[in-house]
């Protein structure tokens, strides 16, 4: 089967299958109701693409290009290989599953808001998350070794990466070990022990505490340095000047 290229295509109720999916600038494609099985390819996103109630099935990579866009509406997405949003996603009630395939591991760059995000693994697979970049998740959140423990780690060992499971959702989480990737939302596995993990996993387990991933303070410009200069050397005037008024008054009392 070869890779399949659309532009402004609608499929209703159809059931497609495909070595792989590349929507170009310009194109769009819209699932529907129907499925898209890309047997194991990978999905490469410039374009707009609609999943509305259908389902995404047999997905290697699924990445959207700057510039592009998904709606996942009310549809399911299953893929064993990485999740890479550097476009626009927009997740509506959807469900998002990383599961095992050919690799050891996934990764999940860029930075993504999900509904329902599920990371379920038979064999211990690492799910890497982008140093610097944050993955939130409104609805449900599942990570689950259902073998050896599922290792969540980052794509720059020792840089930090953040996971946020916002106020109202759930989480289901077991048999997982955690290394540089901080919970900031809800706190994550609070009853669990990390299994395998390098200890630095805050706002997870028994001992994590809730974190804020760290906020850039832009730098003044030469300006601004001077006029705060300023401000400060003119305090500093009028607070001697007036402490030699009042001293003045007090010798002349």
């Amino acid at each position: 089967m070869a890779a399949l290229l659309f532009s402004m295509v609608p499929l209703f109720a159809a059931t497609v299958w495909a070595q792989g999916l590349t929507l170009p600038a310009g194109a769009s494609l819209q699932v529907s109701g129907g499925r898209l099985d890309l047997a194991g390819g990978d999905a490469s996103i410039a374009g707009a693409f609609a999943l509305g109630a259908g389902e995404l099935r047999g997905v290697g990579a699924w990445r959207i290009a700057a510039g592009g866009s998904a709606d996942f509406g009310s549809g399911i997405a299953s893929l064993t290989g990485d999740w890479e949003n550097r476009g626009i996603f927009t997740a509506g009630s959807s469900r998002v599953e990383l599961r095992d395939g050919a690799s050891p591991s996934s990764a999940l760059l860029g930075t993504s808001q999900f509904a329902n995000l599920s990371l379920v693994s038979l064999s211990g697979k690492r799910y890497r998350f982008e140093s610097g970049f944050t993955q939130r998740v409104a609805a449900q959140l599942q990570i689950q070794g259902q073998g050896p423990a599922i290792q969540v780690d980052v794509t720059v060992p020792g840089n930090l990466a953040y996971l946020n499971l916002l106020a109202g959702g759930t989480q289901a989480i077991a048999n997982v070990g955690v290394s540089d990737v901080y919970a900031t939302g809800q706190h994550l596995a609070p009853m669990l022990t990390n299994q395998g993990g390098n200890g630095n996993a805050q706002g997870w387990f028994g001992n994590g505490v809730v974190v804020t991933p760290p906020t850039p303070v832009p730098a003044l410009g030469w300006p601004m340095l001077l006029v705060l200069t300023g401000g400060m050397l003119w305090a500093a005037a009028q607070a001697r000047r007036s402490g030699r008024h009042q001293g003045a008054e007090h010798a002349a009392w």
